[in-house]
C-alpha cells in the first residue's frame, strides 16, 4: 500500500547512530509510513546494521551507493519515496513520541496542507536541551528576515509535489540546503503551524552545523543565501522583509527605553509616597 508518510534518512559512515534513528522511526511508525534510507557507500558497519533491520521490515527501504554530498541523497530518497508527504530524520536526529500519530491524524483530514510544521527540540552534546524552536510566524517576510524558520527537518512535512513546482534540493548547497528549499516552498505555497514539539535536534561535535557555528560561518551562509532570494523578490516581499527587520533592531531599545522609564516612575511615586507619610 501507498505510504502517505515517507521518512528519509541519508546516511554515512554512522555506525553511532543508525540503530537509534532506525529505532525512533520504528517506535513512531504506522501503516501510512514508510522509512527510506540512502547511505552513501559507508565503510564502517552501517550498511550491515541497515540491512539486519530491512530483512524484518517491509516498510524499510534502503540503498548503499557513492553520492555526491547530502543533498544529492536527500534528492535520490525523495525519488525512491512513495508517500504523498515527506520528512527528513538526520542519522543524529529523532521524532517526539507520538509525531507520527499526531501528524498523520492532520495530514488525513486535511490534504489541502501542503507544508506542516512544528516545534522543535534543540539539544547539545552533553544531552541538556538548549533552546525550543518555535516558527510560528511563518509569512513570507518572517522567513526571509532570517528570524523565523524550522531549523530541523524532523519538525515538518511536506507534499513531495513541492518538488514539481520548486524543484529538488540544491545539490551545489552543501550547508544549508534544507533552508534554502524552506525559502523556495514559502514562496510558492503557505506553511500550516501547529505549536506541538515534533523535532528533536542535536548539536554535537563535528557535524556540519556545529563546525560552521565555531568557524563563524553559519549566519554568514545563512545571510548571503538570505539576501540572494530577498533580492530577487517583488518589492512589495521586500518592503515588507525590510519593515519586519527594522521593527525587530528597534524594538529592544525601545523596550529598554520603556524599562528606564518605568524605573524612572517608579522611583519618583516611591519618593512622593515617603514625602506624603
Amino acid at each position: 500500500m501507498k505510504a502517505l508518510i515517507s521518512i528519509i534518512t541519508p546516511v554515512l559512515n554512522n555506525e553511532q547512530f543508525i540503530s537509534q534513528a532506525i529505532e525512533n522511526y520504528m517506535s513512531e511508525s504506522n501503516n501510512e509510513t514508510e522509512l527510506i534510507i540512502v547511505d552513501g557507500g559507508s565503510k564502517d558497519k552501517t550498511v550491515e546494521i541497515i540491512n539486519s533491520y530491512a530483512l524484518k521490515r517491509n516498510d524499510i527501504k534502503w540503498i548503499s551507493e557513492k553520492d555526491s554530498g547530502q543533498s544529492n541523497a536527500m534528492n535520490k530518497g525523495i525519488r525512491l519515496s512513495s508517500g504523498e508527504y515527506i520528512s527528513f530524520l538526520n542519522v543524529d536526529d529523532f521524532y517526539s513520541k507520538g509525531t507520527f500519530k499526531q501528524v498523520t491524524e492532520i495530514l488525513s483530514k486535511n490534504k489541502t496542507i501542503e507544508f506542516l510544521v512544528g516545534d522543535c527540540n534543540v539539544w547539545n552534546a552533553e544531552q541538556k536541551l538548549v533552546f525550543v524552536n518555535r516558527p510560528s510566524k511563518l509569512e513570507k517576510w518572517h522567513v526571509l528576515s532570517g528570524y523565523h524558520f524550522p531549523v530541523n527537518p524532523t519538525a515538518y512535512f511536506y507534499k513531495k509535489s513541492l518538488h514539481d513546482r520548486v524543484g529538488f534540493y540544491n545539490e551545489e548547497n552543501h550547508y544549508n540546503m534544507d533552508l534554502e528549499f524552506i525559502i523556495q516552498a514559502r514562496l510558492t505555497t503557505p506553511f500550516e503551524y501547529k505549536p506541538e514539539i515534533w523535532g528533536n535536534f542535536r548539536m554535537l561535535p563535528n557535524t556540519k552545523t556545529i563546525s560552521d557555528m565555531e568557524g563563524n560561518l553559519l549566519e554568514k551562509r545563512k545571510h548571503e543565501l538570505l539576501g540572494r532570494y530577498l533580492n530577487s523578490t517583488s518589492i512589495y516581499l521586500k518592503f515588507r522583509t525590510y519593515i519586519y527587520l527594522s521593527q525587530r533592531r528597534l524594538y529592544p531599545k525601545v523596550k529598554h527605553f520603556f524599562f528606564q522609564l518605568s524605573d524612572k516612575i517608579k522611583f519618583e511615586l516611591s519618593k512622593l509616597k515617603k514625602k506624603n507619610t
